[in-house]
């Protein structure tokens, strides 16, 4: 009750014409410092720093529709049919990463960083990626059907693929 009375006395001073400073000895600081933290979303991916970790595959922000659902390696098997597949060429064994993406809703969006991509499989729904080269050229959005593999300039003979993943979206 200490903070309450605290806070009487400074709108009668203040009502009264005086100038009044609010400190941490006024015990409002101290009731604010144990707050919940703020509520505001930055549309961070969850467990960007993990994802990056275990897979190196970097996820930035979206809207929380399309999240990362696993890696695996080509020596393994391909994501299952209904979710999005990112594949990504390695120039050591296993040559290459399939990243599984799950779309949650009808409509969502996530910044990413996959270099080396040279093709994308559609989830249950048509998606449009989007693409930059390395030295900043952006590729032509496409569209890819639902469950349906398009390339993402691969590459000439002999040529690795030089495209970088930079957005999946749903409409």
């Amino acid at each position: 009750m200490k903070g309450a009375n605290a806070f009487v006395g400074v709108v009668a001073l203040a009502a009264a014409g005086g100038v009044v400073a609010l400190t941490a000895s006024s015990g409002f600081a101290a009731e604010q410092a144990d707050a919940p933290p703020s509520i505001v979303e930055d549309y961070t991916h969850p467990g960007a720093d993990a994802i990056l970790a275990e897979h190196g595959l970097k996820v930035f922000k979206g809207d929380g529709h399309i999240v990362f659902d696993s890696a695996r390696p080509y020596t393994g098997t391909q994501c299952p049919v209904g979710l999005i597949q990112v594949e990504k060429h390695l120039d050591v064994e296993p040559y290459g990463m399939y990243y599984c993406f799950r779309l949650i809703g009808s409509k969502g969006y996530l910044t990413l960083e996959v270099p080396g991509t040279f093709g994308v499989r559609g989830g249950s729904e048509e998606i449009q990626v989007k693409a930059k080269l390395p030295d900043d050229t952006v590729l032509p959005t496409v569209t890819v059907p639902p469950n349906q593999p398009v390339a993402i300039r691969p590459g000439d003979e002999g040529e690795t693929p030089q495209a970088i993943l930079v957005e999946l979206r749903n409409q």
